[in-house]
């Protein structure tokens, strides 16, 4: 089963480490594990699964947070592994929590509630924290240097000695890569929502080839459609004046030429 415990204290498994109870009445549902915990009282937990994908765990004590009676379950589960192989004979995926309408979920929830439940597991799930900042931080999301270094060599990796007339790079070598940075990277880039840094390194290329898009080349023509596909979408979205302009004026010069 996957970790769970990061989710406890140090010294709730420390507590569950020295537990001297008894864990009885273990029972299978189509989604989840059931037990009792006997010590001086008794306690009902339960084990909630994805197959073998340990998602939560619950406890019919008075604790507001993860207690020691979860822990001792989930130790319990780690030390013998063919309760959750008996589970998977059990596990009805129709009746999965997983396959409740998110969508329907999310257009109805209220911003305080998704606020609560987004702080509530920060504090909670180190993981989940993680994964949150390293899609929302742009700072942490792209690394605009290594797009900008890449163009660079795309160019580059073009000068060679059939120098096209009235350009200064070589179409045939030149065309393959850059769709390929435009089909793959300026995707990502739009995908992610950066569509200003999309934009700047889109206006780049054509700025840079500002005396070759009237060369009779089939194989850049197709590049350039990649260029006007990615332009369509961008300016529908909050971009600088500056970049806006630009790239209408590249657009409005593929027209002029019947691009």
């Amino acid at each position: 089963m996957n970790s769970w415990k990061y989710i406890f204290t140090k010294s709730i498994l420390e507590k569950a480490d020295k537990f001297k109870g008894k864990i009885d009445n273990i029972e299978h549902t189509p989604t989840s594990i059931k037990a009792i915990i006997k010590s001086t009282r008794e306690f009902n937990v339960e084990l909630i699964l994805e197959e073998d994908l340990f998602l939560d765990v619950s406890c019919s004590c008075s604790a507001k947070s993860h207690c020691v009676h979860e822990a001792i379950f989930l130790k319990f589960i780690d030390e013998y592994p063919e309760i959750v192989d008996d589970h998977k004979s059990y596990y009805n995926k129709k009746k999965s929590l997983l396959n409740e309408d998110t969508e329907n979920i999310l257009k109805n929830i209220s911003k305080t509630k998704l606020n609560s439940f987004i702080k509530k597991e920060f504090k909670q799930n180190p993981k989940f924290k993680y994964d949150f900042i390293k899609y929302f931080n742009n700072a942490s999301l792209i690394d605009k240097k290594a797009y900008e270094k890449k163009l660079k060599r795309i160019f580059n990796n073009a000068k060679g000695p059939e120098f096209s007339y009235g350009g200064y790079y070589d179409m045939r070598s030149l065309a393959k890569p850059l769709k390929q940075f435009m089909r793959e990277d300026i995707k990502r880039l739009v995908n992610l929502k950066e569509y200003e840094f999309a934009c700047k390194l889109l206006n780049d290329i054509m700025d840079e080839l500002d005396n070759e898009i009237y060369l009779d080349d089939r194989s850049f023509y197709n590049a350039i459609y990649y260029y006007q596909d990615y332009a369509d979408i961008l300016l529908e979205e909050k971009l600088s004046q500056k970049n806006r302009n630009k790239m209408q004026g590249h657009l409005g010069r593929f027209n002029f030429f019947g691009f």
